[in-house]
């Protein structure tokens, strides 16, 4: 008798979710991207893809979800099984300030961080022929001219919105919003003509700065960037405005502890990979690990952050 229960406990053992030794992942993972294509999203995701299967046993299929300023893909995970097939690509935009501000349905607890691949700033990009070739410029005129400015955004409260959203707040300036899926079709925008000016990120911009297509006035972080340290901080120019996105790995918050598990130490090996790092290099771009958890306390204080922006922001 006793062994029979015996065997029956641990079989009972090896049943429980997380403790057993399951073969995961057994098919390929999506990666689903809140952009349209060309965004740094989007590039920063390829990378990844480029040396996921060694590391995971399986492809990560990249997946682009645009629209709603990231909220569809963001709904579309967060709504996901949680069988660690499903992941998002998540960001400042979609995960941290549209909650706040919209009834989109999620907030942070619809999602477990896996990791954070890196942070970075927003780029004040304007047309290679425009008129101003600093910030400072670009603003009073946006200032002494509202709505003559046509901005081009990624969505609303989105990486790019909310930076401008900022500068409007502190310095009274005023633009023409124009709503895009992401930031490869702003970038696009800009780079035409159809646009004056937006708010982007290395990874895109870098390629047609250097091919003279668009012009950089301005970053939102606290010091200059590498490779442009020609170009100054906004705080360097008088506007008292900073600001950083975050690309990181999200899975449904659902999603057993034990997949978690495999996917944080995946993804850890992935952004220590050689070849990773010098893509993300030749992105012009950091990389700024951290692991599930520690992101969690980053994510946190940022949405704290955040809402008193948002409080300043609307008065």
């Amino acid at each position: 008798m006793k062994r029979w229960i015996f065997l029956f406990l641990s079989l009972l053992v090896l049943a429980l979710p997380g403790l057993s030794q399951e073969a995961y992942p057994t098919k390929p993972i999506e990666l689903i991207i809140p952009f349209a294509a060309g965004g740094s999203h989007d590039l920063h995701a390829r990378v990844l893809a480029s040396v996921a299967p060694q590391y995971l046993g399986q492809p990560l299929v990249v997946i682009l979800k645009p629209g709603a300023g990231g909220a569809i893909a963001c709904q579309y995970v967060a709504r996901a099984k949680g069988d660690g097939y499903t992941l998002l690509f998540g960001g400042t935009g979609p995960n941290t300030i549209l909650p706040q501000v919209e009834n989109v349905g999620y907030g942070m607890k619809e999602f477990t961080p896996i990791a954070l691949i890196n942070y970075s700033p927003a780029l004040l990009t304007v047309r290679a022929d425009a008129p101003w070739k600093t910030a400072a410029e670009f603003v009073e005129y946006a200032k002494n001219n509202p709505g003559k400015v046509n901005f081009a955004h990624t969505g609303i409260w989105g990486a790019s919105h909310f930076p401008m959203l900022m500068i409007e707040a502190k310095t009274g300036a005023k633009v023409n919003f124009i709503p895009t899926e992401g930031g490869g079709p702003a970038l696009l925008a800009v780079a035409s003509g159809n646009a004056d000016a937006s708010f982007l990120f290395a990874a895109q911009v870098l390629p047609f700065l250097r091919a003279g297509r668009v012009r950089v006035l301005g970053v939102t972080s606290p010091s200059r960037i590498d490779p442009i340290k020609e170009i100054p901080t906004l705080k360097e120019q008088g506007i008292d405005v900073t600001f950083v996105m975050w690309r990181a790995v999200l899975a449904p918050s659902s999603t057993p502890v034990v997949r978690v598990k495999k996917l944080r130490e995946a993804f850890k090996k992935m952004v220590a990979d050689p070849s990773f790092k010098a893509l993300i290099a030749q992105l012009g771009e950091p990389i700024i690990y951290m692991d599930g958890p520690e992101f969690l306390t980053f994510w946190r204080k940022e949405w704290e952050d955040v809402s008193k922006t948002l409080a300043a922001i609307k008065k």
